[in-house]
């Protein structure tokens, strides 16, 4: 059989990830999963949409996971492209992969249904000056004529437990490192400023608190 009839009966896709084992064999490849602050704020931006979906409206479907067995090709042979790119495959030796966060599990979605249901108490409180967005992720109470300190403390605390909790979540399923923590709560941070109504309070990330 000749190479020509083997690659056709294999398939160009398996026939380069055959390749590429073969050749790196030769040349070490290191694989880098790197999550720059963009893709951390981009799924922040999807959680806290969904957070402000009223209940009953459908929710954006998450992009569906590709198989494994075609998860594994599709990074050797987008490895393999870039090697190949220039002089990465004589001198880089590293592939940086880039993949989106996973947001949409069962265990942050019950996350995000508990502040779902939540999110008209606190949008309350926000719009009277009793809570604000703090610059770590989180809500903090404001103080303020008419605010009722023991409701707006519970909410608070709620609040805060299941956002911490998806940080975490977020975290872990997506195989971070413990210190990404840091900038996963400055991602939402950043995105719950943007999202926050104008008039309420907010804090920047110099710590400065101000009304939107």
């Amino acid at each position: 059989m000749t190479l020509i009839e083997r690659i056709r009966m294999w398939g160009v896709a398996n026939f380069v990830v055959m390749s590429f084992v073969v050749a790196a064999a030769c040349v070490p490849v290191t694989i880098n999963v790197n999550f720059p602050q963009q893709k951390i704020e981009g799924a922040a931006t999807k959680i806290e949409d969904m957070v402000r979906t009223p209940n009953g409206a459908p929710s954006a479907p998450e992009r569906e996971e590709p198989k494994r067995g075609s998860e594994i090709k599709g990074t050797f042979v987008a490895g393999l492209s870039s090697l190949f790119a220039g002089e990465a495959f004589a001198q880089g030796r590293e592939v940086d992969v880039v993949p989106d966060l996973k947001v949409q599990t069962p265990e942050i979605l019950r996350a995000i249904e508990s502040r779902r249901n939540r999110f008209p108490q606190i949008q309350q409180w926000m719009t009277r000056g009793c809570l604000g967005e703090n610059n770590q992720g989180l809500l903090e109470a404001r103080p303020g004529q008419g605010c009722d300190d023991g409701a707006v403390g519970r909410l608070t605390a709620d609040e805060n437990r299941d956002r911490i909790y998806i940080y975490e979540t977020l975290r872990q399923q997506n195989n971070m490192p413990p210190g990404d923590i840091e900038r996963i709560k400055r991602g939402f941070a950043k995105v719950n400023r943007e999202k926050a109504a104008g008039g309420t309070w907010i804090q920047g990330p110099d710590g400065r608190w101000a009304r939107k």
